[in-house]
């Protein structure tokens, strides 16, 4: 359709943001924006991880309160110096 890109390498090509944080562990959060929340930043491990995610953000949403697992997991913790750290990761994208 785009002769133009027909020899371009799409499968093997990023182009794009890396939805990862600098410290290797996923945001879970309320914004400053009135009713807007993150759950973001969970670099490889989103998938397997995601029915606990879901379960820990309705709480958030439905409560307004971080879920006691995902309390670390504030937005705000990269502004406070405190990166989560756990094995084989750490607050350098190199280690991701």
């Amino acid at each position: 359709m785009i002769p133009g890109l027909s020899r371009s390498k799409v499968l093997r090509t990023w182009g794009g943001v890396m939805d990862m944080s600098m410290d290797g562990s996923p945001i879970i959060d309320k914004t400053p924006v009135p009713n807007l929340y993150l759950n973001t930043g969970w670099n490889y491990g989103g998938f397997k991880a995601t029915p606990a995610s879901g379960f820990t953000f309705a709480h958030l949403i439905a409560k307004n309160e971080p879920h006691a697992v995902t309390r670390e997991m504030r937005l705000d913790r990269f502004e406070r110096g405190y990166h989560i750290d756990e094995g084989g990761k750490g607050p350098q994208p190199n280690l991701h």
